[in-house]
């Protein structure tokens, strides 16, 4: 898709604006619109809530539009794990069925996301995590414990890295799953904070079952994913 100029991004943006006013809908509406009209992230492919671009520089130029025209909807207030972290992965890994399935929700902040990585054994080194899981038939099981975990409380998807090989090295022997917050065995507790506030919980893993097929990249290649 060949590059188009800042002035005609720009009246994409106003055009979005002006079709479906951000003070007579709602977010979802909005932001669905965004979406199906490639504003979300211009350089990811046409469908997918992109224009094809080759960077996304002209992005900011329409997130700048959109500010500019009272539009009271940012990423980072919707779904920032999802949309910041979770987006560029699916992209990457997923199939196309799940790109198609997971990138809008996302982006309209329908299905929130969050991210498992740090354990309390292991704080920031991921490297150093001890969750397991163990392939059974078609799906893996998993067990152990994840913590400091931003909106797991409120999300529909997990970005999982659990230890699938625990023979190997740290850095390797460990794997990058899609999980459903709503499975059998998850376990989502608070941690609150002095104020009385809970942003940050602890996860729980109890034989949680998550299908072969929500494996993003290879077996055992987690920390490229992550």
């Amino acid at each position: 898709v060949a590059e188009i100029t800042e002035a005609e991004i720009k009246d994409l943006a106003r055009k979005l604006v002006e079709d479906v006013p951000p003070d007579k809908v709602d977010q979802f509406e909005f932001r669905g619109a965004q979406f199906d009209r490639g504003l979300a992230y211009v350089q990811f492919p046409e469908g997918l809530g992109g224009l094809g671009l080759e960077s996304r520089k002209l992005q900011t130029v329409v997130d700048a539009e959109l500010r500019g025209a009272g539009v009271p909807y940012h990423d980072l207030a919707i779904n920032p794990i999802g949309i910041g972290m979770g987006a560029p992965v699916v992209l990457t890994y997923a199939s196309d069925e799940q790109k198609e399935r997971l990138l809008r929700p996302m982006f309209t902040g329908e299905e929130i996301w969050c991210q498992l990585f740090s354990e309390p054994g292991a704080g920031s080194d991921v490297a150093g995590l001890s969750s397991r899981a163990v392939l059974d038939g078609d799906e893996w099981i998993v067990n152990g414990q994840k913590v400091w975990t931003t909106l797991a409380h409120v999300s529909k998807w997990g970005m999982l890295v659990a230890r699938t090989d625990p023979d190997q090295p740290k850095h390797k022997g460990m794997t990058y799953f899609l999980l459903d917050m709503e499975s059998p065995g998850v376990e989502v507790r608070p941690l609150h904070q002095i104020t009385g506030e809970a942003e940050f919980n602890e996860v729980f893993f109890n034989d949680v079952r998550i299908p072969k097929d929500r494996v993003f990249g290879d077996v055992g290649a987690g920390w490229s994913a992550a």
